[in-house]
């Protein structure tokens, strides 16, 4: 069962641990490829893994704090926050969110930016952010759904993703470990996964 949150700052806190970790994983798995305790397959597949743990570890971070704002409570700033619910605690809210619904979706940067503005006042401090970053959420959701389905339906997603980084369709379609081992088209020093970390590291840092 998920924890009962009181702080948006141990919500915080909680999370960039994780994060910290899973980006130590991955530099780990880069030293011991360079030294050939890897292949190149087994790099692909553990980078896939840390993609996919991260992933996991934001959503639960947004569900977290999104819950914690609907009871207004404040951010790092000391924002006033105003909900237009009225939960008894923690898990009441999530309820109340839930409704008839057998899950909540906190992986979709639309759904995420309805709900904000279904619940909280003006949709802050959640809207704004991701409005801001709803391509790059996109994508990476795109990413996500691939690895977790490995369907019809998400591979032609993906296929997109990739047409909008090589600029045409590859002739040899790469597994999502290997994509995001590609060279960033956001700072050339990086790679693809190093751009998502970066991404979660930011947006945490701004919805806290």
């Amino acid at each position: 069962m998920s924890k009962k949150r009181i702080k948006i700052s141990a919500a915080y806190n909680d999370f960039n641990k994780e994060l910290q970790a899973l980006k130590n994983f991955d530099k780990i798995n880069q030293e011991n490829f360079q030294i050939n305790k890897l292949s190149k397959k087994q790099l692909h597949l553990l980078t896939e893994s840390v993609f996919f743990s991260a992933f996991r570890e934001y959503e639960n971070f947004l569900r977290d704090i999104f819950l914690l704002y609907t009871q207004e409570k404040r951010n790092a700033n000391n924002d006033k926050i105003e909900s237009y619910l009225r939960p008894k605690d923690f898990f009441h809210a999530e309820k109340l969110i839930q409704s008839s619904m057998k899950i909540i979706d906190w992986n979709s940067p639309d759904t995420i930016i309805e709900r904000s503005e279904l619940y909280l006042k003006n949709g802050f401090p959640i809207k704004t952010p991701y409005t801001i970053n709803r391509t790059k959420f996109s994508t990476y959701r795109t990413l996500r759904n691939h690895i977790a389905h490995n369907s019809t339906k998400s591979l032609e997603d993906y296929k997109k993703v990739l047409r909008a980084y090589f600029g045409t369709n590859p002739l040899i379609i790469p597994s999502v470990g290997e994509y995001l081992l590609k060279t960033s088209k956001i700072e050339r020093r990086n790679y693809n996964l190093l751009d998502f970390f970066n991404l979660l590291e930011d947006m945490s840092n701004t919805l806290r």
